[in-house]
């Protein structure tokens, strides 16, 4: 999803679709905090999740620039990370470790 052009330079139409699952995704939040006045944080490359903007002009920039490298876990827009402890014993010590799933 996050190569917006194929290998010829054509916009790819997988990448397309991709936009329209990520735009559904913050616009169904209810917490301010992802999505208020009907508007979002951008993730393009351009935009780096630093300026709110309406659905139409994110899906424009993305599919024009991209979304920004290394977003894969949209934290910016509602994703929640799934954390689970787990204590093991190393030795003579206990070691809590945190998981991210």
């Amino acid at each position: 999803m996050y190569c917006h052009r194929d290998e010829m330079g054509y916009w790819n139409n997988e990448f397309n679709a991709g936009v329209e699952i990520f735009l559904n995704f913050p616009f169904s939040q209810t917490d301010p905090m992802f999505c208020a006045n009907n508007m979002i944080w951008c993730p393009c490359s351009k935009c780096w999740n630093r300026e709110w903007h309406h659905q139409r002009k994110v899906q424009s920039h993305l599919i024009r620039n991209g979304f920004m490298d290394g977003y894969f876990l949209w934290k910016r827009h509602g994703e929640i990370i799934h954390r689970k402890w787990h204590c093991t014993q190393v030795g003579n010590h206990h070691v809590l470790l945190l998981l991210l799933l």
